[in-house]
């Protein structure tokens, strides 16, 4: 019997193309997440010096802010029901004076106490395990009904909320201020105002007429400036690092909003790690070196 012919097979360029193709194509599924990781442990926070939980229930414009807050946080979840509830927080006090119930006005926006989410005073807040919910919502403190032990109870676990944020947890606090109203963040010593978070945001009180910015009236915000314009309570004097949706007319912040992490003692922007940029870079190297040792130049 004759031996089978041998087959010669010439590769050419499109052969070699492809493999290169192929081969760029594994190492971006391979290294990309590396890059990106930091993305995902990020948060979305929204603060502002307005109290829509207090206006919400007569004003359509503060139930505005209201929604675009929570809807930011919980990413477009806040309504979708038992699966993806958030957790509101605030105290069940006696009404006192110039106050409401700020849970009402969740209830203003048709969202529903075990249905859309749960709550938590200030015994609550102790044992309560965040990670069950897609967002923190912190009542204000004038004219809702976050009063100081509420706050100090945020300030103790401030640490479980860095974690919280950092894995990808949201957070709204709406107006902290002292003294205001009926004094709910009254105590020994001074408040510290949004204290359970580790930047450095000053609260002030605000001056005048509010004006939304254009990141705030631009997607996924959509903010006029007939939903920041009911009796305010604090502006920002600084802003740790978050972008200003509304300026007070001294250009203070009043509402801030950012998808951030926590660490080295503030705010910190998403980006990819240098090692893992790095990392990525390498691999492209190599990528070239193999490829140019494997079909050098004829």
């Amino acid at each position: 019997m004759s031996p089978l012919p041998m087959i010669s097979v010439t590769r050419t360029g499109r052969d070699h193309y492809l493999d290169v193709v192929t081969a760029l194509t594994v190492l971006f599924v391979l290294l990309w997440p590396l890059c990106v990781a930091s993305d995902l442990w990020a948060g979305p926070i929204f603060l502002t010096g307005h109290d829509p939980d207090f206006h919400s229930q007569d004003s359509a414009g503060a139930a505005n802010l209201f929604r675009s807050g929570l809807s930011f946080v919980t990413n477009g979840t806040f309504d979708d029901g038992a699966a993806t509830k958030f957790l509101w927080v605030e105290s069940r006090i006696a009404t006192p004076g110039g106050h409401r119930i700020g849970e009402l006005g969740l209830a203003t926006l048709g969202l529903t106490l075990g249905t859309n989410y749960d709550r938590a005073n200030a015994a609550d807040l102790a044992t309560v395990n965040f990670s069950n919910y897609t967002a923190i919502a912190i009542a204000s403190s004038f004219g809702g009904l976050l009063t100081r032990a509420e706050l100090d109870g945020l300030i103790a676990r401030s640490g479980d909320i860095a974690t919280y944020i950092n894995a990808g947890g949201g957070l709204l606090a709406l107006s902290e201020c002292f003294p205001c109203g009926a004094n709910l963040l009254d105590g020994a010593t001074a408040p510290s105002l949004f204290g359970y978070l580790p930047v450095s945001v000053s609260s002030i009180p605000p001056v005048g007429s509010f004006t939304v910015t254009p990141e705030g009236a631009a997607a996924p915000f959509n903010l006029t400036n007939g939903d920041v314009n009911d009796p305010t309570h604090n502006s920002f004097g600084l802003i740790g690092g978050l972008v200003p949706l509304d300026r007070d007319q001294g250009t203070n912040a009043t509402t801030l909003a950012g998808n951030v992490r926590i660490g080295d003692g503030g705010f910190v922007s998403p980006t990819p790690e240098p090692s893992s940029l790095l990392l990525f870079g390498s691999g492209l190297t190599a990528l070239a070196i193999w490829r140019k040792a494997k079909w050098p130049r004829a």
